[in-house]
């Protein structure tokens, strides 16, 4: 089948480099081997053959099989989820694979194995992919007519998320170092599975790919993103040490000032007292910081022996390789600290009810997002409140809380979702009625609402679920108040009564 131009539409994300035998699933993204075009339309096989057949190792030995996922249509001049996601997956396999050696600590592969190309199907200037000046063509390549516009049918891509290109049928991707060697053993599926599932330090990493991303997933993944250009194959000794330095730097929030006591006491508080680990952490800084101030160093090698002359002191193992293995025992602690933080509900216990019907309130005022979606955003914060509803909080409001009741049920009642007969109009009420000195009359409005909707609150779902908690929550809040409300009136009108 041959290519048509056409507009930015599906796309491709291929690691060129890494083969696999199934399915592996990351994040909400499924990578395939290019053997696999299951479920592919025929156009997109076709384009999937196509870029398969441009991706080669070197010279003119074609790689047999890569790794591929579709992308929605997105354009690659603007921001956007898939290509940020595509980030911290590459970031994520890259991080397994530089996984260092036991004895020697060498990585098992370089950054540039998992390097990572995104093909967008779309017309492309001949003159990008068949330039003319000062070259000579020793191969009779595809033979390609551009149009009326001196466009061709090609792929507009971005290769590792710095460098754009342009190609079409005929044309090479190879690796962006040369002599790039393919491991025998390596298959994604197997060694994804492999690793996030036996290694007690990675199995947290998938985690990682979740949305939103809390703080510390995203420190993480920025220090991952760091650690990775460390371990690159163009990454000379004194480079990859400045940039290890900077990825410990990301991951453990160090401070401007006295970065190395700092960061030798945040190594011995993840890792433990080891003896000789601050010794090693104090002479990676030293190494760092001469690199930084005076472009070099020759401390590239760990001294097991403190020694203020370093000129005759006996040299062991390279302190760039300590550091991959202590960066990647560091993540594992941090990312278990964290996990056992957020198992406890930590994250949730240290929040307010008051700031919880403040996000309610906020959330429901957003003129950008839909009834549906408004609904989506404030069901955990309701459910929350309900399960520390019992906590004592001086700072809670009533202001608050009938506000974010009030605006749940406008935005129920501007659903399409039916409502009982005999609960719409009490829900109006409790939308429409205005803030009195004493709340009287909307408490009165809330307490209608939850006499009729209470007996529902429990089975119904969606938005109609939601509001029907949120009342329940905010009268067993504010009753009491209301019935000494109502007692003060009544005593108030037997008084005018009798005078």
């Amino acid at each position: 089948m041959s290519l048509q131009a056409r507009e930015p539409g599906v796309a491709f994300a291929v690691f060129p480099f890494l083969k696999t035998s199934a399915p592996v699933r990351l994040g909400s993204f499924t990578f395939r081997s290019t053997d696999d075009s299951t479920d592919l339309s025929a156009q997109d096989s076709a384009h999937l053959a196509e870029i398969t057949r441009m991706l080669f190792l070197k010279d003119d030995l074609r790689i047999r099989s890569a790794s591929y996922t579709l992308l929605p249509a997105f354009d690659l001049d603007r921001p956007n989820q898939s290509i940020k996601q595509l980030e911290h997956i590459q970031a994520i396999v890259a991080y397994c694979y530089i996984a260092p050696h036991r004895t020697s600590d060498d990585p098992f592969l370089h950054f540039e194995h998992p390097s990572l190309a995104i093909f967008n199907p779309q017309p492309v200037s001949i003159y990008l992919v068949r330039p003319d000046y000062h070259v000579e063509q020793v191969s009779s390549g595809a033979v390609l007519t551009p149009d009326s516009s001196n466009n061709v049918p090609g792929y507009r891509g971005l290769y590792n998320f710095q460098h754009h290109f342009w190609v079409a049928a005929g044309s090479r991707i190879y690796p962006p170092v040369p002599d790039l060697g393919l491991n025998m053993s390596q298959n994604l599926s197997f060694d994804c599975a492999r690793s996030f599932g036996e290694a007690p330090h990675y199995h947290l990493l998938p985690e990682l790919l979740n949305q939103p991303l809390s703080t510390t997933a995203d420190r993480v993944l920025t220090a991952i993103s760091w650690y990775k250009r460390a371990n690159s194959l163009a990454s000379d000794h004194a480079t990859a040490i400045v940039t290890l330095a900077v990825a410990f730097e990301a991951l453990l929030g160090l401070p401007k000032e006295t970065k190395t006591d700092r960061f030798t006491d945040a190594i011995s508080l993840l890792l433990g007292r080891i003896s000789r680990l601050d010794l090693w952490a104090q002479q990676f800084y030293n190494a760092r910081s001469d690199i930084i101030h005076e472009g070099r160093t020759k401390l590239l090698r760990f001294m097991p022996i403190k020694t203020h002359d370093s000129t005759n002191a006996p040299l062991y193992h390279s302190l760039l390789g300590y550091g991959r293995q202590v960066f990647q025992l560091c993540v594992g602690t941090l990312l278990f600290g964290a996990h056992l933080g957020v198992r406890a509900g930590l994250p949730d216990k240290l929040v307010t009810n008051e700031e919880r019907f403040q996000q309610i309130c906020t959330t429901l005022d957003d003129a950008t997002s839909t009834i549906t979606e408004k609904f989506a955003g404030i069901a955990e914060a309701v459910d929350l409140a309900h399960q520390y509803q019992f906590v004592p909080e001086a700072g809670l409001r009533f202001e608050t809380m009938i506000g974010a009741v009030q605006r749940s049920a406008r935005a129920l009642l501007s659903c399409s979702e039916p409502l009982e007969p005999d609960l719409a109009g009490p829900l109006e009420k409790l939308a429409a009625t205005r803030k009195s000195r004493d709340w009287y009359e909307v408490l009165d409005a809330l307490r209608a609402v939850d006499k009729l909707s209470a007996p529902l609150s429990q089975a119904a779902e969606g938005p109609k679920g939601i509001t029907f908690r949120l009342v329940s929550l905010v009268w067993r809040y504010t009753f009491q108040h209301y019935y000494w409300l109502a007692e003060n009136r009544r005593k108030s009108e037997q008084g005018d009564a009798t005078s």
